[in-house]
């Protein structure tokens, strides 16, 4: 077997190119031979039993062996159906086919994806790498988040040095870490307000009360609603949040955008711009996932916005759209851009939700007959660009 591997013959290198790792691959006859090595091996035998998906992968990262938790997981019978891919070609990875000429791991989106990473640096190293992946992937007609714990190992079966490749699903770990991090975290200080509010109405009077009093309430609606959104979010990931739409002007849009903002920390210092163009423009839509989408996408904007700046909220007609669009002077490093719509990646430095663009794409596309899109650099700045189908006329 080591002989083979030294002459094994490899599809035509010529003009395949990469954004990361090598885009070459073996030749069927190879990946074959050492899937039948490798099936063979008693330690193949005992690697079947270890919990969650296992992928024993070749030099060029193809599958050539693999475990029953990976079949139930993709709802495959054959496993010969799966040998010679890549891992993202296995999971049905959106990005898997990005660069047609050499297929996962050589896209540019690869260069960000923790489990292209821990094998690159597992076969580099010869050492054992373990990291996390967070992968969009294609089931049925939908694209699906999912989040594993990836470890990549190198191994020597069958006269070969392969790689070991085994995911477990952390979904429910990073739902749990969001609920800590960040949800926890927002809810403490949202709450903190409303009681240092609450205390300075029991030692004021006349209209200074008065404006106590409204800014309570102010807090306390806030409060519920974050309560809500986190309620929501299981709902809007299985499909299951009923969608009320109703016709609403963009004028009523703004007021609840500057109405939730007026005093968020995320804000402060900072001014909220909203120009609307054409008069009598109506929409039909959900009012409360429009309106949630959009104050993801601002309070986004605001975090990325230097104190003294501002944050621009367009809306206008396009076509058969309504476009809304939401702009900060500040660009997205490449590697943010890459991961913006992914779900959990966060940019603060901490485990986090990392659901403000992702729950934002989610309700444009799933809920509400749209898309979310966005453009950023240097000189432009950065553009999210929410298109919603026209009312019925």
């Amino acid at each position: 077997m080591a002989q083979q591997a030294s002459d094994r013959d490899h599809t035509r290198s010529a003009g395949l190119r990469t954004c990361f790792a090598p885009a070459e691959r073996a030749s069927p006859d190879a990946v074959a031979a050492a899937a039948a090595a490798v099936n063979a091996s008693p330690t193949m035998a005992a690697l079947g039993g270890v919990g969650g998906i296992l992928m024993i992968l070749n030099r060029e990262r193809q599958i050539v062996a693999l475990n029953d938790d990976l079949l139930r997981f993709l709802g495959c019978e054959r496993p010969e159906m799966l040998l010679g891919m890549r891992p993202g070609e296995a999971l049905h990875c959106i990005h898997a086919a990005d660069n047609p000429g050499g297929g996962c791991g050589t896209g540019v989106f690869c260069r960000s994806c923790g489990a292209a990473v821990a094998i690159v640096a597992s076969q580099k190293e010869n050492a054992p790498v373990e990291t996390e992946c967070l992968l969009t992937a294609t089931v049925g007609e939908r694209q699906e988040p999912f989040e594993f714990r990836v470890r990549a190992a190198p191994i020597a079966m069958g006269g070969e040095q392969l790689l070991a490749i085994s995911l477990q699903d952390i979904r429910d770990l990073k739902r749990r870490e969001a609920l800590e991090a960040v949800f926890l975290h927002d809810l403490m200080n949202t709450a903190t307000a409303l009681q240092g509010t609450v205390g300075l109405l029991a030692r004021c009077q006349g209209a200074e009360r008065e404006g106590l009093i409204r800014d309570a309430k102010d807090i306390a609606r806030r409060l519920v609603a974050e309560i809500a959104e986190q309620r929501d979010l299981a709902d809007l990931e299985t499909g299951r949040f009923p969608v009320r739409k109703v016709f609403l002007s963009p004028s009523e849009v703004r007021e609840a955008l500057e109405h939730l903002f007026a005093h968020q920390q995320c804000s402060t210092g900072k001014r909220l711009v909203f120009d609307c163009e054409g008069d009598g423009l109506m929409l039909y839509t959900d009012s409360v996932l429009l309106t949630r989408a959009l104050t993801n996408l601002v309070k986004n904007a605001f975090e990325g916005t230097a104190p003294g700046g501002e944050v621009r909220v367009r809306c206008f007609t396009e076509d058969d759209s309504v476009v809304f669009e939401v702009w900060n002077a500040a660009a997205m490093p490449a590697e943010v851009a890459m991961q913006v719509f992914v779900r959990y990646f966060t940019t603060k430095g901490r485990r986090g939700r990392g659901l403000g663009t992702y729950g934002a794409r989610l309700i444009a596309e799933r809920y509400l007959g749209g898309s979310l899109s966005f453009a950023t650099s240097e000189a432009q700045g950065t553009t999210f660009r929410l298109k919603l189908p026209r009312p019925p006329q």
